[in-house]
């Protein structure tokens, strides 16, 4: 006999992470494929990016429902969609600029180094996470999910540059680390919705 009670599970949070991800990717093919580049390319990329807007906010309300939830971790969500914005924003104006100006010298290595600063604040926010939160439970969580992000761009990189070594694979520049770990800190974080933990 079913308990009318019974939580109901969500699946907002998935469906619109899923809808992020098909939508990022299926713009960036369709502005290669459509030979978009520059200002274009980051035109075409912002409306999947406002995805992340209603990602964050039903997680986040699910996370209230489940008795998950934390002021700190908010702080941490908010803290996410800016570091995301800005990592976007400084990748296409470090490019476009890059494209316009053909810098040398002090200015280029400026330019080069741009889209890694919002990395910068991404680091420190997920520090300040770990150190303003009170709950134990989701503390052990979120580093839980990190390390299996940690751990799989660990096992890609190193049989990824074993690979590279012996030119059967093409190379990858290293700012794919971060994709990798985002990748794996996601996988992890469904794992555990789905798991119910």
């Amino acid at each position: 006999m079913a308990q009318d009670n019974a939580p109901v599970a969500n699946h907002a949070p998935l469906l619109w992470g899923l809808a992020f991800v098909v939508a990022m990717f299926g713009t960036g093919f369709g502005a290669r494929f459509a030979g978009l580049d520059g200002i274009w390319t980051m035109i075409v990329m912002l409306p999947p990016m406002l995805l992340l807007i209603p990602l964050i906010r039903s997680t986040e309300r699910d996370g209230n429902f489940a008795g998950c939830s934390s002021p700190a971790l908010k702080r941490y969500n908010r803290r996410g969609l800016i570091w995301s914005f800005s990592y976007v924003a400084a990748l296409f104006f470090a490019i476009s600029v890059n494209d316009w100006l053909k810098p040398e010298g002090p200015l280029l290595w400026l330019i080069a180094v741009l889209p890694a600063l919002p990395i910068v604040y991404f680091v420190w926010g997920f520090y300040r996470y770990l150190v303003e939160e009170t709950d134990e439970y989701l503390k052990m969580r979120y580093v839980t999910h990190a390390l299996f992000g940690l751990g799989l761009l660990l096992i890609v990189a190193t049989v990824w540059g074993f690979l590279e070594s012996f030119k059967v694979v093409p190379h990858v520049e290293s700012w794919m680390a971060v994709p990798v770990w985002a990748i794996g800190l996601g996988v992890a974080q469904i794992w555990h919705r789905v798991r119910g933990s």
